[in-house]
């Protein structure tokens, strides 16, 4: 049962990055041939980074325009971008797990002792540039406390696909971790070690992203649009003219108002106000 979840999840994940482009106003839209990650740098929030299977691409001028980065030719599927650490950045995908030291300027494969590098579920802690979370393959999720270089296995959540999985760190606490599936949104605070169920938004969770505060701000992305956590943990939606499913999403850890998310046609949308308004100039 659990093999036909991981891959039912992994035909909804290559189907909605897979679709064409559309005319959907947006602040700018993507002509690769799929759509997977966003990341905010985690000093300047005009900076943000988007990640498909050609490689990594960023832009300084919170999304208006893009470039090239010097990762190209390998899958950016997931990303992390921790605070400190000397600009360290992460990229995870099909067989792919390279490491930045220097902000991106280089980058090289991590050694590992993984059981696989097809890392579709990927996070990292945002405060904690060591502490990383991966499912390689289907074969459990693992967690490093030394930047990819050792890992050990840690529970699956109930909900969770092992092939594929929406997952998140607190930005404040590397071993608060959320984990996304139908209909669900299992928490852990001791690192994966035990989880606790949780109600989710409506639809199979993509992406989630989440702002620190008391409580913390979780935005949940599914094939049926974009949805924040009230304080009562009901979901609300939040009204993004997304393009179908909405694939990814992120927030800047030094403005938390401002969220990006990108849909399933290569659209990209900003707001500036925690997801009330979106930018489409």
């Amino acid at each position: 049962m659990v093999g036909a979840i991981a891959v039912m999840a992994l035909g909804v994940w290559w189907y909605i990055g897979q679709s064409g482009p559309s005319n959907a106003a947006a602040v700018y839209q993507f002509d690769t041939a799929d759509f997977h990650s966003l990341s905010f740098d985690p000093v300047d929030a005009d900076t943000v980074y988007f990640g498909h299977h050609g490689g990594l691409k960023v832009s300084r001028d919170a999304g208006e325009s893009w470039d090239d980065t010097n990762l190209q030719g390998a899958d950016a599927m997931q990303l992390a971008m921790p605070a400190g650490e000397g600009g360290r950045m992460y990229a995870a995908g099909h067989n792919v797990f390279s490491v930045s030291t220097d902000g991106g300027e280089t980058w090289e494969p991590q050694p590992n002792n993984l059981p696989g590098t097809d890392l579709h579920t990927f996070a990292g802690s945002p405060s904690d540039p060591m502490r990383l979370y991966a499912v390689p393959g289907g074969q459990g999720l693992f967690t490093s406390g030394d930047g990819g270089a050792t890992w050990e296995p840690i529970a699956m959540p109930s909900g969770g696909a092992m092939g594929m999985m929406a997952m998140a760190v607190s930005p404040d606490d590397p071993l608060h971790l959320y984990a996304g599936g139908t209909g669900t949104l299992s928490e852990s605070t001791d690192g994966g070690r035990t989880w606790q169920e949780q109600p989710g938004p409506s639809g199979t969770v993509t992406a989630i992203t989440v702002v620190p505060g008391e409580p913390a701000t979780v935005y949940a992305a599914t094939e049926l649009g974009l949805f924040t956590r009230g304080n009562d943990g009901s979901w609300q939606p939040l009204a993004v003219d997304a393009s179908g499913a909405v694939l990814a999403i992120a927030a800047s850890p030094v403005n938390p108002d401002r969220v990006a998310v990108l849909d399933q046609e290569g659209n990209f949308y900003r707001s500036d106000d925690s997801g009330q308004s979106w930018s489409a100039d």
